[in-house]
């Protein structure tokens, strides 16, 4: 008996105990079994592309089939399908980013549709494209000379010179315009939003700091009873042990790409780790909000900060030109158990990014940290996407490294899982 192939694109078939044998060690990875919800999308969408119903792989039967939705139910409302499906995606990138995954068989999804695509390992590409030999074997064979053929050259006339020379000038002109038109439109077209916000960071000598914080214990205490509650900074409490909440994790792993391919080198320390004369030694990024103090006292005195309400225990994103308002929170006294689950009450996490130069370290620092922990995946997802910054900011704005810059993002929680980030505000000071 034969056993069926899987051919996709031009990639060499697999078998099916290939690609569960894959599926296996993938779902079975720290990477994936902490999220039930994309063990249970990605097995089902690998079963039914091996038994040749990948053409059924649609929004509404997986969210039929995987998640128990109704078979009526209103996709435009109801995103846990694509939810799941942006999720695997970041799963899959993270683990295939580790170097021992390098030579296992890889799968990721088709971009704009659910079905999965199963290529070779990259070890095995490189390895057969160093195999390819470079010059292609040459064949001999009679080659046939036509006999010479002495050209006729005729020279010009000076009618025709005397024109050529009045054309001269004007068509010269023509040229050179066109030719800095070009070259303005190229250089423009280079100016990417995304490298220019990096720029400064990638601009400073040596190495890149990536502070990031603890997983917290518990919710943030005032450091003091005022009046204003904005007055009274947020005292962060710590677990003893040193692990890194998974979004945070994520986000660094973003970052760390980012600035990777750029030829820059990365230093990764815990926060509590972290010395300020280590800030002052380069360029910084803080990853985290209220579980990374450094994050709290250097953005104290900035338009948009990291505030605590004790009185209604909420966490929230402060803005100095509004200091009653609350509309970016997170209460800390709610239940994290099911989590922005479909037919709940709505959930909203919130995120800042700030890119400020600070004075007292000289240098360029980048603060990355949501309320929760879904804000701080939703802030590494925008700044990994190249056309977000491009919408919100001009080339001319990202080139002032003195000027700092913040965004506010909020995201909608559904299942656990962040949604795509939204840009709520914008400030350049």
């Amino acid at each position: 008996m034969l056993i069926p192939q899987i051919q996709v694109g031009s990639a060499s078939d697999f078998s099916p105990e290939e690609i569960r044998e894959q599926l296996d060690l993938l779902v079975r990875d720290e990477v994936f079994r902490s999220s039930k919800r994309s063990v249970q999308f990605l097995r089902y969408v690998v079963e039914q592309t091996l038994k040749g119903a990948a053409d059924q792989i649609k929004e509404r039967t997986v969210g039929i089939e995987v998640f128990g939705r109704d078979p009526s139910y209103d996709t435009n409302g109801d995103h846990i399908v694509r939810t799941a499906a942006i999720e695997v995606r970041k799963r899959l990138a993270i683990y295939y980013g580790q170097e021992k995954h390098r030579s296992e068989l890889r799968m990721n999804l088709v971009p704009g549709s659910y079905i999965p695509i199963f290529t070779r390992p990259i070890a095995e590409l490189e390895s057969a494209k160093a195999a390819t030999p470079l010059i292609p074997a040459v064949v001999e064979a009679p080659i046939l000379v036509p006999p010479a053929i002495e050209p006729v050259v005729e020279a010009p006339s000076p009618d025709f010179r005397r024109r050529l020379w009045k054309l001269a000038p004007p068509l010269f002109a023509t040229v050179l315009v066109v030719a800095v038109a070009a070259a303005a439109y190229f250089s423009t077209r280079r100016v990417n939003a995304q490298d220019l916000f990096w720029k400064p960071v990638l601009d400073t000598p040596g190495a890149v700091l990536i502070a990031v914080g603890d997983v917290p214990k518990g919710p943030p205490t005032s450091s003091a009873q005022t009046e204003d509650p904005a007055a009274a900074i947020p005292i962060v409490h710590k677990t003893s042990s040193p692990t890194v909440p998974f979004a945070d994790a994520v986000t660094i792993a973003r970052v760390t790409g980012e600035l990777r391919t750029h030829g820059k080198a990365v230093n990764i320390r815990r926060e509590e780790a972290t010395s300020f004369s280590d800030l002052r030694e380069g360029a910084v990024v803080l990853v985290g909000a209220f579980n990374n103090e450094w994050s709290l006292r250097l953005t104290r005195q900035m338009r948009y900060t990291l505030a605590l309400d004790p009185v209604k225990h909420l966490v929230y994103i402060r803005d100095a030109k509004q200091p009653d308002a609350r509309k970016w929170n997170w209460a800390t006294d709610q239940p994290i158990d099911n989590q922005g689950t479909v037919g709940g009450p709505p959930l909203e996490d919130y995120a800042l990014i700030s890119r400020i130069w600070n004075s007292e370290t000289g240098h360029v620092m980048v603060f990355i940290g949501g309320l929760y922990t879904y804000g701080t995946e939703a802030a590494g997802e925008f700044l990994a996407d190249p056309q977000t910054l491009q919408k919100i900011a001009s080339p001319e704005l990202l080139k002032d490294t003195h000027r700092n810059l913040q965004i506010v993002l909020g995201t909608k929680v559904t299942d656990g899982t962040a949604g795509p980030p939204r840009v709520l505000a914008v400030s350049f000071e």
